[in-house]
């Protein structure tokens, strides 16, 4: 194929470039150095890459460079005058219209463009931009406050001296809004090569022989792996501390793959693009097997997906039993022999995405020491490096990890799903080497939320006593058991936990089948339980008509209540602080809600409210351990140093609030390392909503260390010994067209029980992307699967995450009632803010329709189906 050689225009320099034809724009400016347009999609589905082309934004991924002669190019570095910051980006860093930040370039270079419009014409305009993590919020009022004529710009810096409890800017905003935060793919090494993997396209089957010889023979391949060529050592992709409670099903690369999307080869070679082609050119010889999608047929289908010996933590291979959960509390028979009313209910929950923008994306190289050095968008360096020790049989001092800027992770990157065949490449060829996933691979290969089956028997008195709850859950792991018992047990456990019962039992099973795995995701497990539990409370109450408010409040758990289940008295959640009935009167008053009102019809259209509230562990009691060192530098400067990871949550900037304020210092008198195996002590990592609980409580007593000795520096360990409950309620109001079944969210408010908000903006945005993600599991979001297991929509244009036009105004309340247990009263607040979202909306479309969803996403189909058959 020819190149061409290129002069561009760019940011009123003049550039050279050498490209072939079909070269994106967005290539061309990212192999330049502009890494401010980020590659997310390559298919002008989300606006990550948008630049300007003679003043017009477009998206760089789908526009051909070729087509750029003769014409003046802008990115978001040339935004800047004189170093001095264009209004619109001042404006973002004003109302932090940005979290992770990857989304943020784009977004700012596409909203400097627009005219002056009503905030419904602005959602609108913003609908070709992703963001995941803000629910766009904190973006309108930033794109509004920049054409406020009255707005004047000035650099926002963090001096205030008494900072815990002050929204203190994030300290990585200028560079997120002008382009300059360095991600994981920002850096280029000299002599990088590139890494792709050959996957499978069958659910289950045994590779009985692979020929590399043409791909080897393709000119700019490096190497080719194969399962010959690897240790085989079981482990699992959960980061999860030591001993994990995982199963060990898991290789680098094996002999027998379990879904389409399954690694079968490994290719290195000196672009991207080469790799891809030799990965086309090896050939497989299979056995196809006989394959299983769906987990109550596989547990009696004689299939077994995990019969290699070396596997291990399995309950029940034999039946697919990946994770397996038994509790009570009382007797359950017992308790519905006493009940006025039984009600039994089955809760159907799909896979959905993350969708976090970044991919994920690795970079390996070797130190001339021979130190093994990893550069990942990881929630887990630590994990990482441990794991990467055990499959090398390398020393931890001799493996480094660290995190980059991240691009959001929300569980996702909470698994170690790239590091370990980089590591392998650069381990073997001694070069480094570069792994970034494309879009389909993050759909089709990473992990999904797990998909359930909930079923609820609950029994209450006619005055809506709890007398008996049996919760059965059976959940889709998929084709690796990462993560699976924990977030099966939380299914069950927080959901039950919730309520004052006397009688409790919970079973839940996860169970293998050959689709894409299941892992984390935010809210891990507590999400699909609280959709079952608060569905089936609002049913109970209005079978008793009673209204679902009281019948909440009648049974919610008080302080001094014991939260387990089974028989031991070993527990691990408790209640720190307790402000769930100011919740409950907050959102009542905001919505201006009357028991008893019924809903408004106005001709097919009709109105309703609903309700829901969900309590969450702030962190891992007893194994979530967290290290802090603190040093006394010149000038009443400090450095803090923590392995604890910001994926864009701001964490990095609480915590030096945190240090700060024992301190009495200014927060720009705090300089951080974190998330770095090599230069920081370790931390858990960035999960189970334990930064702020459990780091930040490591960093209030390293500070408060170090203030009582002559030394210049502390170190502590901390690890919570019981994880104190965060709570949180919402109410939604919702427009339902009865003639097409589609939902309109009108309003959301959510109060949380946050013990004390260190930041509050920072803990408004994580609120305001809760309750975002939350609206597109409640009514959009879903992965389709054929009866292969091959996932039908694994793009973002054919899989929906909610854009700035359908989100509704957001109110969110923060309680704070300084929790004892936590520091300077915080509590977590990362994860509950999604769990309420999708109850609160099914008990609105119910109390709007009279008709009840059993289903998520609860689309206009199948609202319109519900409506026309049953109600």
């Amino acid at each position: 194929m020819i190149s061409e050689n290129l002069t561009l225009q760019i940011n009123h320099q003049t550039y050279t470039a050498t490209c072939q034809p079909g070269t994106s724009l967005l290539t061309v400016l990212r192999n330049l150095g502009l890494f401010g347009v980020h590659r997310v999609c390559d298919a002008g589905d989300c606006g990550a890459c948008t630049a300007w082309i003679n003043d017009t934004p477009i998206h760089s991924c789908i526009y051909p460079a070729m087509r750029i002669a003769n014409q003046s190019i802008t990115t978001i570095e040339g935004l800047c005058t004189n170093n001095e910051l264009a209004k619109i980006q001042q404006a973002f860093l004003e109302k932090q219209g940005f979290q992770c930040g990857f989304c943020t370039p784009g977004m700012v270079m596409s909203a400097a463009k627009l005219p002056t419009l009503s905030e419904d014409e602005l959602r609108f305009a913003l609908k070709g931009n992703l963001c995941r993590c803000t629910g766009y919020q904190a973006i309108i009022e930033s794109i509004q406050l920049s054409q406020n004529s009255q707005f004047i710009t000035q650099e926002l810096t963090p001096n205030i001296q008494h900072c815990v409890g002050e929204s203190i800017p994030k300290q990585d905003g200028r560079e997120i809004v002008t382009g300059k935060a360095a991600y994981t793919g920002d850096i280029v090494p000299p002599g990088l090569l590139h890494l792709k993997v050959l996957r499978s396209p069958y659910p289950h089957a045994r590779i009985l022989q692979i020929n590399i010889e043409k791909a080897k023979n393709l000119a700019g391949v490096v190497e080719i792996f194969t399962h010959e060529d690897v240790p085989r050592i079981a482990y699992t992709t959960a980061g999860h501390a030591e001993p994990v409670p995982d199963p060990l099903d898991h290789y680098i690369l094996d002999h027998k793959v379990r879904f389409i999307g399954d690694r079968i080869a490994a290719v290195v070679a000196e672009t991207p693009q080469i790799a891809e082609k030799a990965c086309q050119l090896i050939e497989v010889d299979y056995e196809i097997l006989p394959h299983v999608t769906d987990p109550i047929q596989a547990m009696d289908s004689g299939i077994v997906i995990h019969d290699e010996p070396e596997s291990s933590q399995i309950p029940d291979r034999n039946r697919n039993i990946a994770g397996k959960i038994s509790l009570e509390f009382g007797d359950v028979e017992e308790g519905f022999s006493q009940a006025d009313l039984i009600l039994e209910n089955t809760y159907t929950l799909p896979a959905v995405q993350h969708v976090h923008l970044e991919p994920h994306i690795t970079i390996s190289w070797l130190e001339e020491d021979g130190t093994l050095v990893v550069r990942s968008s990881t929630q887990v360096p630590f994990h990482c490096q441990r794991l990467l020790s055990q499959l090398f049989k390398l020393p931890l001092e001799k493996i480094r990890v660290y995190k980059a800027q991240i691009g959001g992770g929300f569980g996702n990157k909470q698994e170690i799903l790239s590091e370990d065949i980089c590591a392998l490449a650069t381990l073997k060829i001694g070069k480094p080497v570069q792994w970034e996933f494309t879009r389909k691979e993050e759909f089709t290969a990473t992990n999904s939320r797990h998909a359930m089956k909930i079923k609820i028997k609950s029994g209450v008195k006619t005055d809506g006593t709890l007398i008996a709850q049996d919760i059965e859950v059976i959940a889709n792991t998929g084709a690796y058991g990462n993560h699976s018992p924990t977030v099966v047990f939380l299914a069950g456990y927080l959901p039950l936990g919730l309520y004052r019962c006397p009688h409790k039992k919970f079973t839940g099973l996860a169970v293998y089948t050959n689709t894409m795995p299941a892992g984390a995701f935010r809210g891990y497990g507590a999400t699909q339980g609280t959709f079952a539990m608060e569905s089936q409370i609002d049913e109970i109450a209005q079978q008793l008509k009673i209204d679902p408010v009281e019948m909440r409040l009648k049974n919610l758990i008080r302080p001094g209540d014991i939260i387990h289940l089974g028989k031991s008295k070993a527990h691990f959640n408790l209640i720190g602080s307790y402000g769930v009935l100011e919740c409950w009167e907050k959102v009542i008053q905001s919505l201006n809600y009357i028991p008893g009102t019924p809903p408004i019809v106005t001709g097919y259209r009709c109105r309703g409210v609903g309700f829901a509230v969900s309590m969450q562990g702030s962190g891992l009691s007893k194994i979530h351990l967290a290290k802090v060192k603190l040093y006394r530098l010149a000038n009443h400067k400090y450095e803090l140093r923590t392995g604890s990871v910001d994926v864009g949550t701001g964490s990095d900037t609480t915590l030096r609030q945190i240090a700060a304020e024992v301190l009495n210092v200014k927060v720009a008198d705090i300089y951080i390392i974190a998330g770095d195996t090599q230069e920081t002590p370790f931390d858990a990592g960035s999960y189970a909503s334990a930064t702020v609980y459990i780091s930040g409580q490591a960093v209030k007593l390293a500070a408060e260390k170090l203030l009582q000795t002559n030394e210049n520096s502390v170190e502590i360990s901390y690890a919570a010994d019981e994880a104190t409950l965060t709570f949180a309620v919402q109410g939604v109001e919702v427009e339902v067209d009865t003639e097409t079944g589609k939902v309109q969210v009108l309003k959301c408010v959510q109060a949380i029980d946050i013990g004390k908000a260190i930041n509050p903006r920072i803990c408004h945005g994580q609120a305001t992307g809760g309750i975002g993600m939350g609206i597109g599991y409640a009514l959009t979001e879903e992965l389709f699967f054929d009866e292969q297991g091959n996932i039908l929509n694994p793009t973002l244009r054919e899989y929906r995450i909610p854009t700035a036009a359908d989100m509704p105004p957001i109110e969110v309340i923060f309680i704070e009632k300084a929790d004892p247990y936590g520091p300077f009263g915080a509590k977590g607040v990362g994860e509950i803010t999604t769990n309420c979202t999708a109850p609160a909306i099914a008990n609105a479309i119910a109390h709007a329709t009279g008709c009840r969803l059993y289903q998520l996403p609860m689309t206009p189909e199948r609202i319109w189906n519900q409506l026309n058959i049953e109600c």
